[in-house]
């Protein structure tokens, strides 16, 4: 079969220009987020129904669903990759992304990252590999590898390139996440000046400003680009869940709530893990700063959560989805998704399984830190959480999603009466985060009937004030 381009400066092999080209808008329309982008993948496979790459790209976007059903449709479209190019002449490109579907498939997801990167060596504009290593290594929570990866190629690439802006906006992220606030600012707001409509690297701002706790100018950003932003696909709630949590820090909230129900949990029947994880983790939140949330909305939460007990693509979605069930109180479906993690810990630990073996390091500690939390044993769970604290990270997502875990913490060593964990885990948080109310106001809980405690809460009233 010969080889065509692909209108992003790579060769495709496809029985068409036509094809070849429609599989190139595939891969932007992946990367920008475009509502249309399933419907992308199937006009290229109606255009060609034997393309190897194509029957590849629809394995990883099956496997990007993270679910149990989807993962078996990741298999069918790897055997019918398999199938092709043992009878069709493929580029070593295609078969290095033949080989990362084959690891992910196998839920060797360091395996994939692996194999994307060695197709990035030789083709680093390949943005479909570098995008998808971009996700692995979040899912790693590794911010070292989101940035480096990206930096890597950053010279083959120019501005000519259609995909350019979003290429630096991922780089952006990348800086964020290790810790570089200033390049990675500078980076994503050259995105998005290059394409108002890149989420991912609006987001990768808000991150900058949720870190350094710039509150208002958070909520500034967010509104001021919404009409771009808004026109993507369900990451567009997830912009939105970054507001909630700016107005959360100003205590804001009937704004945080109003926003829950009319943007970040108004799409919930489209069953999108990222829609739970983004819900459950605010309403967690909002219950930690003493907002009665209603019982309503941890049980349209638990209704999607009990169907995806057996999901364990992704440890930091199960943590999610039992954070729902903990929260409606569905103590039995709760129990069962924490021995089916146990389970799937144990039984794939030892055969390459990335996520069985973090969620047996981390992830069991934190279910049962949450249930135990959920049933009155704070005590309990700050001598599950405690110990890991600084292995959290290995589920992935990012600081700001992963602090919700800590606000556990620090919430349960207070009511749990460890005043000397409470007042080093905010002294810790303090430092890190001098503009949060709520850290200051724990602060002062924990430093008990000193001036010491008078100084903290008065620092909260302060930052309160200002908001």
């Amino acid at each position: 079969m010969p080889v065509f381009s692909d209108g992003l400066g790579l060769s495709v092999t496809a029985a068409s220009g036509e094809a070849a080209a429609a599989f190139g808008g595939t891969v932007e329309g992946y990367v920008r987020f475009t509502r249309d982008t399933g419907d992308r993948l199937k006009n290229t496979l109606t255009a060609d129904p034997d393309m190897p790459l194509a029957h590849v790209t629809q394995g990883y976007f099956m496997k990007l669903f993270g679910t149990k059903a989807m993962a078996l449709r990741a298999d069918k479209a790897l055997g019918t990759a398999k199938e092709l190019s043992s009878r069709i002449a493929i580029t070593d490109r295609e078969q290095g992304h033949l080989a990362a579907l084959d690891n992910w498939c196998a839920g060797n997801i360091d395996g994939a990252a692996d194999a994307w990167e060695s197709v990035l060596l030789d083709h680093p504009t390949d943005m479909l590999a570098l995008r998808l290593a971009h996700f692995a290594h979040f899912y790693a929570g590794d911010g070292s590898k989101m940035r480096d990866s990206v930096a890597r190629v950053l010279p083959s690439w120019d501005k000519s390139h259609p995909l350019y802006g979003n290429l630096i906006g991922m780089y952006g992220f990348g800086l964020e996440e290790s810790g570089d606030y200033r390049r990675g600012e500078r980076m994503a707001r050259e995105a998005v000046d290059i394409d108002p409509k890149d989420a991912w690297s609006v987001h990768a701002v808000a991150h900058v400003m949720e870190m350094e706790g710039r509150h208002r100018e958070g909520i500034d950003w967010i509104q001021g680009l919404e009409p771009h932003w808004s026109s993507v696909h369900n990451f567009r709630f997830h912009v939105w869940w970054h507001r909630t949590l700016f107005h959360l820090e100003r205590y804001e909230f009937d704004t945080v709530l109003e926003l829950y129900d009319s943007q970040v949990a108004s799409d919930l029947e489209a069953d999108q893990y990222l829609d739970v994880v983004n819900a459950a983790a605010l309403l967690w939140r909002l219950e930690l700063y003493g907002i009665k949330v209603g019982p309503e909305r941890w049980a349209a939460l638990a209704e999607l959560a009990k169907n995806h007990l057996d999901d364990h693509e992704l440890v930091f979605v199960s943590l999610h989805y039992l954070m729902a069930l903990l929260g409606a109180g569905r103590m039995e479906e709760a129990g069962e998704l924490v021995e089916k993690l146990r389970a799937y810990a144990d039984g794939e630990g030892t055969r390459g399984q990335t996520q069985a073996k973090v969620t047996k390091k981390v992830g069991l500690a934190l279910a049962g830190a949450m249930t135990a939390i959920r049933t009155g044993n704070p005590s309990r769970a700050v001598s599950l959480i405690w110990p890991v604290r600084y292995d959290i990270r290995l589920i992935g997502g990012s600081h700001a999603q992963r602090d919700v875990f800590e606000e556990m913490l620090v919430d349960a060593s207070l009511k749990g009466n460890d005043p000397r964990i409470a007042r080093a885990l905010l002294a810790e948080r303090t430092t890190r985060k001098p503009h949060s109310a709520w850290s200051w106001q724990r602060y002062g809980d924990a430093l008990g009937d000193t001036p010491e405690a008078t100084s903290a809460k008065s620092r909260a009233d302060e930052l309160l004030a200002q908001a």
